[in-house]
C-alpha cells in the first residue's frame, strides 16, 4: 500500500511539473519556408492567386479526390477556396481570407482539426530574384502534449512546405519557358 501511495505522488508530481513547464512555452508556433523563384514578382503572384493551379505544385493536394476550386470574381479579391478529400478520406479546405499586394493569407482546415492560418508572401530581394515565403501559424492549447508538439511542428511540416515551394518554382520556370 505504501508503494502505491508513493507511486501516486510521483505520477501526480510529474504531471504537475510537466504541465507547469509546458505553460511557459509559447501558445503558438510558426513554421515558414522560402524559395528564390526567379526575377518576375508579378508572375509569382499570378501563380499564387490562381487557385486552379495549386494542384500542380502544392503537395497537400497530391492525391486529392473530389477537388473543387472556387475563384473570386477578381483575382485580387478574397474568398476563393479549394476543397478536397485527402488520401486519408478527410475533407480539407484552403480559403483565401485576405489578398494583399504581397501575397495571400489563407486558412487551412484538414479534417476535424482546428483551422490553421497560412499564407504566402512574395518579396523582391534584388533586381534578379524574388523570394516566396510560405508560413503556417498554429495556435496551441494549454495541454502539455500540444506544447511539446509545438517544438517539433516545424520539423514535421517543413519538408512538405519546402518541397511544395520547389515545385512552385519549377512551375514558374516551366511557364516562363512556354
Amino acid at each position: 500500500m505504501r508503494i502505491l501511495k508513493h507511486l501516486a505522488i510521483l505520477v501526480v508530481g510529474t504531471a504537475t511539473v510537466l504541465t507547469a513547464f509546458s505553460l511557459l512555452m509559447p501558445g503558438e508556433v510558426m513554421t515558414s519556408r522560402w524559395v528564390i523563384a526567379g526575377p518576375d514578382r508579378d508572375a509569382a503572384l499570378r501563380e499564387l492567386r490562381d487557385l486552379r493551379g495549386w494542384q500542380r505544385w502544392n503537395l497537400l493536394l497530391e492525391g486529392a479526390r473530389d477537388l473543387k476550386v472556387s475563384m473570386p470574381a477578381s483575382e485580387l479579391d478574397a474568398g476563393g477556396s479549394i476543397e478536397w478529400t485527402d488520401a486519408k478520406g478527410r475533407a480539407s479546405r484552403f480559403v483565401v481570407v485576405e489578398n494583399t499586394e504581397n501575397g495571400l493569407v489563407t486558412t487551412l482546415g484538414i479534417g476535424d482539426e482546428r483551422p490553421l492560418q497560412t499564407g504566402f508572401s512574395v518579396e523582391k530581394r534584388r533586381t534578379d530574384s524574388v523570394q516566396v515565403v510560405w508560413f503556417l501559424i498554429e495556435k496551441l492549447r494549454w495541454y502539455p502534449w500540444e506544447r511539446f508538439y509545438g517544438m517539433m511542428a516545424s520539423d514535421m511540416k517543413g519538408p512538405l512546405m519546402q518541397e511544395s515551394l520547389h515545385r512552385f518554382k519549377g512551375e514558374l520556370d516551366r511557364r516562363k519557358g512556354d
